[in-house]
C-alpha cells in the first residue's frame, strides 16, 4: 500500500498489526518461533515485515486470506518462501497436516468466528501444547463489540443485532451519530458472545492453565501461552512492560478520540458540501427562469432603482466572486 494509506501511517486508522511489530518479534523470539501462521492479513503490511524478520532465521510462513487484495499477492510474488492459503481461518487450519508452533488471529473480529478458531486449534493441539497465540483488537472498538465482514458466514442465531453501514465512538454502547465507520457492527456494545476479548476470556476459563497479555495502543495486542510452557517465563519477561500499561491506556484513549473526531468532523464537511451542491443546482435553476428575471425588474421598480437582488449577484456567487 501507498506510505499515504497503509496501516501504519499515524494520519490513518493505524488498523494494521504491523504497528506492534516491535513489541512482536522480541516475543516470538521468546518463543523460539520455528512454524508460523498468520490468519487474517489483509493488505501484508504484517505478512511483510514477518518474512524480513523470520525469513534469515529459518521461520517457515504461511499466511491466511480468503479473498486476498493486490497488495496481498504482490507480497507472494515478492516471497515465494511464503504460502498463501485462500481459506477462512476454520477452513485453514483443517487443511494443516499439524499445527506451527505460532499462530496470529486478525481474522474477522467476531465472537464466533474467533471462537471456532480457537476451539479448533484446541481440538488439534489434543492432549499437547498450545500454539503460542497473539491477537489484534483486544482494544476498543472490537474488545466487547462484534464486527463482521460477511454476516452470512454467521448463523443468524449465533450474530448480534446489527447495525449496517453504521458509525460507533467510545463511551457510547450504542450506534453513534458519527464516529468510526463500519459496514457490520454490533448494535450494542457488551453482553455475552460479543466482542473479541470476550471470546479469549472465555475461552480461558474453558481451557485453564492460560496467561494473556494485553498491550493496550493501535487498538491493542494480545499474547496468549500457557503457563506450563518451557518459553513461559521467556515470553512473560518480553511482553511484561507493555502488558496493560497505563500511559498506553492513556495514549490510545487520545488517539481513538482525535481519530473519532477527524471521521465527525470529514462527515460534517461532506454533508455541508452536499448542501452547498444543492443551493448551487437552486441558483443555476433559479437564473434559467424567467420569473425571477420578472421579480428583479419589479423589485427594481419598488425599489426606486435599487432591487433586493440581480441575476448577477446570483451569478456571481455562483462563480465565488
Amino acid at each position: 500500500m501507498s506510505a499515504e494509506n497503509n496501516g501504519t501511517n499515524p494520519i490513518q486508522w493505524g488498523y494494521s498489526l504491523e504497528n506492534h511489530a516491535e513489541i512482536m518479534q522480541p516475543c516470538l523470539e521468546a518463543r523460539g518461533t520455528e512454524t508460523l501462521l498468520e490468519i487474517g492479513s489483509f493488505a501484508g503490511e504484517l505478512t511483510e515485515s514477518l518474512l524480513e524478520w523470520g525469513t534469515p532465521k529459518g521461520v517457515r510462513i504461511s499466511t491466511v486470506e480468503p479473498l486476498p487484495p493486490e497488495e496481498l499477492r504482490g507480497v507472494v510474488s515478492r516471497h515465494p518462501e511464503l504460502t498463501l492459503i485462500e481459506d477462512t481461518g476454520v477452513g485453514a487450519l483443517d487443511g494443516l497436516d499439524g499445527l506451527p508452533d505460532t499462530i496470529i488471529i486478525d481474522g474477522d473480529h467476531n465472537y464466533f468466528t474467533l471462537t471456532g478458531e480457537l476451539d479448533k486449534i484446541a481440538e488439534m493441539s489434543g492432549d499437547g501444547p498450545l500454539p503460542l497465540l497473539m491477537f489484534h483488537d483486544v482494544c476498543w472498538p472490537h474488545e466487547r463489540r462484534d464486527t463482521y465482514y460477511a454476516p452470512d458466514r454467521v448463523p443468524e442465531s449465533e450474530r448480534q443485532p446489527l447495525g449496517h453501514n453504521c458509525t460507533i465512538a467510545p463511551g457510547n454502547p450504542g450506534l453513534s451519530d458519527g464516529g468510526l465507520p463500519f459496514e457490520w457492527a454490533a448494535a450494542h456494545e457488551g453482553g455475552p458472545k460479543n466482542g473479541v476479548l470476550t471470546a479469549i476470556e472465555d475461552f480461558m476459563e474453558r481451557r485453564g492453565g492460560l496467561r494473556l497479555a494485553v498491550i493496550p495502543v493501535f487498538f491493542g495486542f494480545g499474547v496468549l501461552w500457557e503457563e506450563s510452557a518451557p518459553y513461559a517465563d521467556a515470553v512473560h519477561a518480553s511482553i511484561a512492560p507493555y502488558d496493560r500499561n497505563p500511559v498506553m491506556e492513556r495514549a490510545e484513549a487520545n488517539r481513538v478520540a482525535l481519530l473519532v473526531r477527524t471521521h465527525q468532523d470529514a462527515q460534517t464537511i461532506r454533508e455541508q458540501n452536499q448542501r452547498i451542491a444543492q443551493y448551487e443546482e437552486l441558483l443555476g435553476r433559479m437564473l434559467q427562469s424567467s420569473a425571477l428575471g420578472i421579480a428583479e425588474r419589479i423589485s427594481k421598480v419598488r425599489q426606486k432603482g435599487n432591487p433586493i437582488f440581480t441575476r448577477q449577484e446570483i451569478q456571481d456567487t455562483l462563480d465565488g466572486k
